[in-house]
């Protein structure tokens, strides 16, 4: 309440298809410009950015590039890889093996609302990701690769303005895969004055799970860095 809020389905996400291939680098480039249009044409200075998964490396990448026109910025379930696999090599197509080799004997919808049981989401919702199912194998693999082979810039290390920013929230689930935990610290360590936080119980899908202490979360910390410490959180700075 009180916020003027725009959700963007990522390039090659939902509804946002594309013919070109996906990288968090054109889809950083294409987001930046949408928020550059939206300053130039509402009159505003600044947008805050609250990314989720994937969508935290796309803000990082934004930031580095952009760091004028982000204010306050949040990142959820964040994955950055100490270096960048070949592509042909990639863990990510070592699952897509694992996939043709295992899963196909299942059936698309099977194993999406299996993903759904895993990760605590009510089978409901399976009508709300039921568009990834059109996705190729190949765009699959290709947003796994760039999911699992993220690295920090070099010039954002470099960047007293960025890594000196302290209006930035950097969340993780204690229930999350050890290399979101393990991304979180990093970034941290990195940008001092940010503001660590962990859920309590919290898999990578908490802002849906418990949408309304993540609601509580992003709220309170755009109008003020304001963080209200409860039982479902630990403030780690």
């Amino acid at each position: 309440k009180g916020f003027h809020c725009i959700f963007l389905d990522l390039p090659n996400h939902g509804e946002s298809l594309s013919e070109e291939e996906f990288t968090i680098e054109r889809s950083s480039e294409k987001i930046a410009e949408f928020i550059n249009h939206i300053i130039n044409n509402k009159g505003i200075e600044k947008v805050n950015i609250v990314a989720l998964g994937i969508g935290s490396s796309i803000a990082i990448e934004i930031l580095n590039e952009n760091p004028n026109v982000i204010n306050n910025l949040i990142l959820s379930g964040l994955e950055i890889a100490d270096y960048k696999e070949i592509e042909s090599d990639s863990v990510a197509n070592g699952l897509a093996k694992a996939q043709s080799e295992y899963l196909n004997e299942k059936s698309d919808i099977f194993i999406t609302k299996a993903y759904l049981r895993y990760f605590g989401i009510n089978k409901e919702h399976y009508n709300d990701i039921e568009k990834i199912l059109d996705r190729s194998i190949r765009q699959e693999r290709k947003i796994a690769y760039e999911s699992l082979n993220y690295t920090i810039p070099e010039s954002l290390k470099d960047n007293e303005e960025i890594i000196e920013k302290d209006n930035v929230l950097i969340i993780y689930g204690t229930k999350e895969d050890l290399d979101c935990t393990k991304s979180a610290i990093k970034l941290k360590s990195i940008m001092k004055n940010a503001k660590l936080m962990e859920i309590v119980k919290g898999n990578h899908l908490w802002n849906i799970i418990d949408h309304e202490l993540f609601n509580t979360i992003t709220s309170n910390f755009i109008r003020d860095n304001h963080i209200e410490d409860n039982s479902k959180i630990n403030i780690l700075e």
